[in-house]
């Protein structure tokens, strides 16, 4: 069975903590459990104080085979960053807003040694899938769309990036663009004329992502939207203004991270649950210790700093 682990982002003393709670134990520089393998979500990199530590955890733990690991939106910013355009430049632009997200993660690797390792995390990162679907489980960074899974399946068998993938995906609009932008950052909706809100980068924002998981016919913005916009908050969502109505309703669960929640880690629904809680910003780093079941329950929710109902050796 799996224990999954959200979003990390350099904070690895909270990630050895969470791993010896969960029973692994640390053997010749690799975690392991006797019975169990864990499943990283993505987001290795970037923001937290122990990042290069963090990447030789979790790929060791990899490459042994006691840990999975599909690609964060990090991950794959960091490819971008580095991957040079034909037309010139790099397919992420080095402006100042894409440089200040990436800065903790440059400064680690900074030295001539330093730098080569980081390139060959690089190439490391191109190896991961954007997506698990096991057995009883699906496992994705932002959002499980079974359109764009289909797609990227059809467009990526052996499940690793290509050149030529990631040229495409770099040009805003096209189906990979589409795919790769929903999969590892979240389905966006455009606010009503007018509307903005500040990112928690204070980035202006005139789009907003949506719980995906959430039925809009039934809810309020404040349910469907994850930032809260107080003019809008009460009112229910203008559904037929929506491009797009889909959202998640397989009785498969679906693990993810990404969204920065807040407060006490609970389920999103029986067959949803993030695992981010916002570890670089403060908050706790979150595991779910998955037993098969296709109902999720609280009971599997895991933190690093927080309780649990579940003991190590189980």
């Amino acid at each position: 069975m799996y224990d999954l682990i959200g979003d990390i982002h350099g904070h690895a003393t909270e990630l050895r903590q969470l791993l010896t709670k969960l029973g692994y134990a640390e053997q010749h520089g690799i975690y392991r459990h006797p019975t169990r393998q864990v499943i990283f979500l993505g987001d290795f990199v970037d923001r937290g104080p122990h990042i290069r530590e963090t990447l030789c955890l979790v790929r060791a733990m990899v490459d042994a085979g006691t840990a999975l690991a599909v690609m964060g939106n990090h991950e794959y910013n960091a490819i971008c960053f580095h991957e040079l355009h034909p037309a010139g430049g790099h397919l992420r632009p080095h402006i100042p807003r894409n440089i200040f997200q990436h800065v903790r993660t440059l400064e680690e690797f900074s030295s001539r040694e330093g730098w080569a390792e980081w390139q060959g995390y690089i190439q490391w990162f191109k190896t991961l899938p954007l997506f698990l679907d096991l057995p009883g489980l699906r496992v994705v960074h932002a959002c499980w769309d079974p359109r764009h899974i289909a797609f990227l399946q059809a467009q990526l068998p052996t499940g690793r990036l290509t050149s030529d993938f990631l040229l495409r995906c770099a040009e805003r609009g096209t189906p990979e663009y589409v795919a790769v932008e929903e999969t590892l950052k979240g389905k966006e909706v455009h606010l009503p004329t007018g509307v903005q809100f500040h990112d928690k980068d204070g980035n202006p924002r005139t789009k907003m992502r949506t719980r995906w998981w959430t039925d809009p016919h039934i809810c309020t913005y404040q349910d469907y939207y994850l930032e809260s916009i107080d003019s809008l908050n009460s009112l229910p969502v203008a559904v037929d203004e929506l491009a797009d109505m889909w959202h998640y309703q397989d009785a498969v669960p679906v693990f993810f991270g990404h969204y920065w929640l807040r407060g006490r880690p609970q389920l999103l629904s029986p067959h949803a649950v993030c695992l981010d809680y916002s570890v670089a910003k403060g908050g706790e780093l979150v595991a779910y210790r998955w037993q098969g079941e296709t109902d999720l329950t609280p009971a599997g929710l895991v933190s690093a700093q927080g309780g649990s109902t579940l003991l190590a050796e189980e």
